[in-house]
């Protein structure tokens, strides 16, 4: 599952994991960061209240080149965008 590291975001993130049913498997959840900030208060709250009911929280830092990107093969073209993608899959126990 994926969101913004927006209060609001979040808040939509809680909305979902609460409605979850018992006999789905718990999701990880991927919090993206919208902004080179720290996280709202709300949302840190909410991040920490999730926490329990999700298998992990994996965050991807914000990256200026995936708002500039037109297509995702544009934004794995630059080394910061590399590397997060590749520490994101790591966290998911991914691999290649």
């Amino acid at each position: 599952m994926v969101c913004r590291s927006t209060a609001f975001g979040l808040a939509s993130a809680v909305q979902l994991i609460g409605a979850w049913h018992p006999d789905v498997p718990r999701p990880y959840l991927v919090v993206v960061r919208d902004a080179p900030l720290r996280l709202p208060r709300a949302a840190s709250y909410r991040t920490k209240t999730l926490r329990p009911r999700v298998l992990g929280i994996v965050e991807v830092p914000y990256l200026v080149r995936l708002r500039e990107a037109d297509t995702p093969a544009d934004g794995l073209t630059h080394r910061p965008v590399q590397k997060a993608a590749g520490a994101l899959r790591r966290q998911l126990g991914l691999t290649d």
